[in-house]
């Protein structure tokens, strides 16, 4: 496979000091999802109950190929990769598009081809993935070793560039991947390129330590969906974040039938008629997007297929633009009765 180093996306802003206290992790109540445009993300997507990802060098030549053109598509840039049987690992930076939406597409995507080529169905991957905003002045260096080393901290190889599912040898120069963005972690070892790599050869000879491990799988303590100072915290724009809505989904349901027209027991009949159809597309994007339910939660109770769902949305968003919008629901039925009913020091 050849492989070349892409360009690096947009700046980012400045922010030095250290992170504050690591997140207490699984204790935690669980919180949506942080969505900031240009935003560095440390993701880690695992295979349903840890069953394989992977089966054989073609499935992971599918994965990277659907990842590449999701690249170019989405404006996205990944910095780092380590990929495992059963789990995903990389450093992803992305435009626009919320992470959530990144890994529903590329997820999917990859699953349908891989149940077609085996005759297979159900859940390849987890329904919770692990999304972690990062301060990339303080810490894009130190997650890349931290994806990097991983196959040297799992026991599986003694030095990092023996092993071949990361991108760790596209640093030293060994390979080259076309859709992996090197040049801005490089730029921050030294000027020129030669200088860079050995930089970071010495950089990875420190090797990361626990401290690195729990900060990288927890956050800090003000956010565990963050990784960085309380001033970088700060900068991301209040309307930027993306709260879990207090609505149900069935709320949802009685909502979208609503607007439409239709009766609630049309929409969870087994009928196949578009104006269903779209019904269906309306109510997986709206609980979606709002963080209400996830793709997998909403497939259960509309008694559908996630990727039949998830197809639907692609096709109706481009068909029906004007119901796609988040704000389309807001003055409907059910959603606006509640809002209407909430004692005062809720609303």
């Amino acid at each position: 496979m050849s492989r070349t180093n892409g360009q690096d996306g947009p700046q980012f802003r400045s922010h030095k000091s250290n992170c504050v206290k690591p997140g207490k992790g699984a204790g935690m109540s669980r919180r949506s999802r942080l969505h900031v445009p240009g935003g560095l993300y440390y993701v880690v997507q695992r295979g349903n109950a840890r069953q394989p990802i992977f089966t054989d060098a073609s499935d992971y030549a599918t994965f990277e190929q659907l990842l590449a053109a999701m690249v170019v598509r989405c404006r996205t840039r990944v910095h780092a990769f380590y990929w495992t049987k059963d789990a995903i690992h990389f450093a992803v930076q992305i435009a626009d598009l919320p992470v959530g939406r990144l890994m529903q597409r590329l997820t999917s995507q990859y699953a349908r081809k891989v149940h077609r080529k085996h005759g297979e169905s159900g859940h390849l991957f987890q329904q919770r993935y692990h999304a972690l905003l990062v301060d990339p002045d303080t810490y894009l260096l130190r997650l890349i070793r931290y994806i990097h080393l991983m196959p040297v901290r799992a026991g599986i190889v003694k030095e990092p560039g023996e092993y071949t599912l990361s991108s760790h040898n596209a640093y030293v120069g060994m390979t080259q991947v076309p859709w992996l963005s090197t040049a801005l972690a490089m730029r921050m070892l030294a000027p020129r390129m030669e200088d860079a790599r050995t930089e970071y050869r010495r950089f990875m000879s420190e090797s990361s330590d626990q401290a690195d491990d729990d900060l990288f799988d927890k956050g800090c303590q003000d956010d565990p969906r963050v990784l960085g100072d309380r001033a970088f915290m700060q900068v991301v724009p209040r309307h930027l974040r993306t709260y879990r809505s207090t609505h149900s989904l069935d709320q949802v349901i009685d909502t979208v039938s609503s607007k439409l027209g239709l009766e609630r027991t049309e929409v969870l009949s087994r009928s196949r008629q578009r104006r269903l159809a779209l019904a269906r597309a309306l109510i997986t994007w709206y609980a979606t997007e709002r963080g209400i339910a996830t793709l997998a939660e909403v497939a259960r109770r509309l008694e559908r297929d996630p990727s039949t769902l998830f197809v639907a949305v692609e096709r109706y968003r481009t068909l029906r633009p004007d119901l796609f919008n988040i704000g389309s629901l807001h003055d409907s039925g059910p959603l606006l009765r509640r809002v209407l009913t909430l004692p005062q020091s809720q609303q």
